[in-house]
């Protein structure tokens, strides 16, 4: 049971989940046609809601799918700091032809054992329908030795693959890699293009399996470039083409 990466074990996914629980997004108000784009341009797997999976289908073409299982309230304006409930099943993923399920952890939160435990009933349930996990797992800030410890969580809980944050550095994810489960890095809040290709080449020279950008690929200027520049970084080029 592989998790959602290229042939090279590395991948560039795209995050599309955000306006189930935040709006406006600016730059994915069209989700169809900014799916095409990034699938177009290298996407290696996409993160989406129950509602994209089913009604996109056609624009996210060949790309592997990773259904969000979880939901929390919407908020105007940003993100909050909520609880993240159980909302889909694996059962429903393997409906929608989905590659792998997501849920979300945020360590350090109140509600953060309920989310645990849930990541756990999934992971199982996962494993018996052959369908790799995704532990979506994140600390309240970006040191290292937190992220290094929600990835081995993940790992724990039955993870075939994590989603964690940037660290600070970003070559400080060599910490993390020792868990024995690949990871991919969150772009988290919209960042300069050219220092976040440059972070991610760190992150990719210190043992990081590659990306799973939302914000800082559809809220670009041009996401279909930004998408082709991650795809160059990730899977091996020097530099970025723009």
């Amino acid at each position: 049971m592989t998790p959602p990466l290229a042939a090279d074990g590395k991948g560039v996914i795209v995050a599309v989940d955000h306006p189930l629980y935040s709006w406006p997004c600016r730059g994915l108000e069209d989700r169809e046609t900014l799916l095409r784009s990034v699938v177009a341009a290298g996407a290696d797997a996409v993160i989406a809601s129950y509602g994209t999976l089913r009604d996109c289908r056609d624009a996210l073409g060949r790309a592997p799918t990773i259904l969000k299982l979880d939901l929390t309230t919407l908020t105007l304006g940003g993100y909050g700091v909520t609880e993240y409930v159980a909302a889909w099943t694996v059962d429903d993923a393997l409906r929608l032809g989905a590659a792998a399920v997501l849920t979300y952890v945020q360590v350090g939160a109140p509600f953060e054992l309920a989310a645990l435990q849930l990541a756990g009933r999934v992971a199982a349930a996962a494993d018996a329908a052959g369908v790799p996990y995704v532990c979506e797992i994140m600390p309240q800030d970006d040191d290292p030795l937190a992220i290094a410890a929600c990835c081995r969580s993940a790992a724990e809980l039955g993870a075939r693959l994590v989603k964690t944050s940037f660290p600070r550095p970003a070559a400080a994810i060599a910490d993390a890699i020792g868990c024995g489960v690949p990871v991919v890095l969150a772009g988290g809040d919209p960042r300069d293009p050219v220092r976040a290709l440059a972070e991610v080449g760190e992150a990719i020279g210190a043992g990081a399996a590659g990306v799973a950008f939302g914000r800082n690929v559809w809220g670009s200027r041009d996401p279909a470039a930004m998408e082709r520049d991650l795809v160059r970084v990730v899977h091996g080029a020097t530099a970025p083409a723009s």
